[in-house]
């Protein structure tokens, strides 16, 4: 990591997150909102509209502290800063500036902001921030998962934060065959295909409320489903591929390729969900 320290950057983050989401909070109404602004087409401008603002925010902050960190996000082909970063940089931050666009749109408080910061390719911390919430949610390394308020958007302030088995409740993505083998065992729904505001289970960070027992996603992007799986295991989830072999995105982390995942609030939860899925 050079001399970046990892603590450094990631409480600089912290405090980053707190003004990009109070700004995408500010905008969302004109996301759904009511007369000519409630259009596809202008929803969909306001969404990219909070996304390319929030990477360029991101961006500008990065470069004026860590030069040497490399960085990209979900709005990679329209940033005007990408030429400004070193290509060769070991240490990367990957942004989702805006995960879960249909939720924003709704006016629904379920997305958030994603990092993952990777070293040499591997992830080595990864931040859900979700702003209409005030919450925080992350983890480094070897080190546990952590979670906080965003009135103290500092590492220090932080707490612990562990995953809750117990729950009955599965989401899945881009999988509708294995919600329909889940439902054998446990109440099972497609965070899309059987999206339910009034279950208010839309963020996979439920499974720290104990409310959610696993989530499962086919050929989902690495980025999103990748960094909070990462938190997940850190905070004492079980991870693998569908197929119960290890996961291969946390040692060598492409934030753009599909992957495949199965997340569970503990161990014994993983094998009740694979047991479902081979019978």
């Amino acid at each position: 990591m050079g001399s970046t320290s990892l603590e450094d950057l990631v409480g600089y983050l912290l405090g980053l997150l707190v003004t990009a989401g109070d700004y995408a909070l500010a905008i969302q109404p004109a996301a759904g909102g009511a007369g000519a602004q409630s259009s596809p087409a202008a929803a969909a401008g306001t969404i990219g509209d909070a996304s390319l603002s929030v990477q360029t925010f991101f961006e500008v902050a990065a470069l004026a502290r860590f030069p040497r960190v490399c960085f990209s996000g979900a709005a990679h082909a329209r940033s005007l800063n990408q030429n400004y970063f070193p290509a060769d940089a070991a240490l990367a931050v990957h942004i989702n500036p805006l995960n879960g666009g249909f939720l924003y749109r709704q006016q629904r408080s379920g997305w958030d902001i994603l990092l993952g910061i990777a070293d040499h390719d591997r992830l080595v911390a990864a931040i859900s921030y979700m702003p209409a919430r005030g919450r925080f949610f992350l983890a480094l390394r070897d080190r546990g998962a952590l979670t906080g308020e965003r009135r103290h958007p500092r590492l220090d302030d932080l707490v612990p934060l562990h995953t809750r088995p117990g729950a009955r409740h599965c989401l899945t993505f881009q999988a509708p065959e294995l919600a329909k083998r889940l439902r054998h065992e446990f109440a099972c729904c497609d965070l899309l295909g059987d999206d339910d505001p009034a279950q208010g289970l839309d963020n996979l960070n439920e499974i720290y409320s104990g409310r959610l027992a696993a989530f499962a996603c086919r050929s989902a992007d690495g980025l999103g489903w990748g960094t909070a799986a990462f938190i997940a295991v850190q905070a004492g989830g079980r991870a693998t591929r569908l197929d119960g072999s290890p996961v291969g995105i946390f040692d060598d982390f492409d934030p753009q390729a599909p992957v495949d995942l199965l997340v569970a609030a503990d161990a014994a939860t993983h094998a009740a969900i694979m047991a479902c899925l081979q019978d």
